[in-house]
């Protein structure tokens, strides 16, 4: 991947996020962090990730709060949603709320590689189209 991808990965419980960082930093993806939708809240409004990754499970709200959190962000952000159930209605609902993506454990690199060059080609098109429409 070139260039490297900040990515903000919001989750209460170990897994499967952490099992999906090491894929994440082999891939050029720097990672951070953060337990609560609160925390997604206050940072989202501070830094500008390429990348948002969110556990299905939180202590504080459901992923689709925090998807909604991305639509008041500084920054484009592209969405994926991390869990560990193949259920295509997940997906779907998850597209449906905004997702670009699904990520199920356990988690193939090569498929992870795929979703992130996608990913990567979607926020960089879609920050320029920003950028230009800022401008004029």
């Amino acid at each position: 991947m070139r260039g490297n991808l900040f990515a903000l990965m919001v989750h209460s419980r170990p897994d499967p996020c952490e099992a999906l960082k090491p894929v994440l930093r082999r891939l050029g993806v720097d990672t951070f962090s953060v337990s609560s939708c609160e925390e997604a809240a206050h940072l989202l409004q501070q830094t500008e990730p390429h990348l948002l990754f969110t556990d299905t499970m939180l202590c504080d709200g459901s992923w689709i709060e925090v998807l909604n959190l991305t639509e008041d962000a500084p920054a484009p952000i592209c969405s994926i949603l991390v869990g560990n159930s193949k259920k295509p209605v997940l997906r779907q609902t998850a597209c449906e709320y905004g997702a670009f993506d699904c990520l199920d454990s356990p988690f193939d690199s090569e498929a992870v590689a795929q979703t992130l060059q996608r990913a990567a080609r979607f926020i960089k098109a879609l920050r320029e189209r920003h950028a230009r429409a800022a401008v004029a």
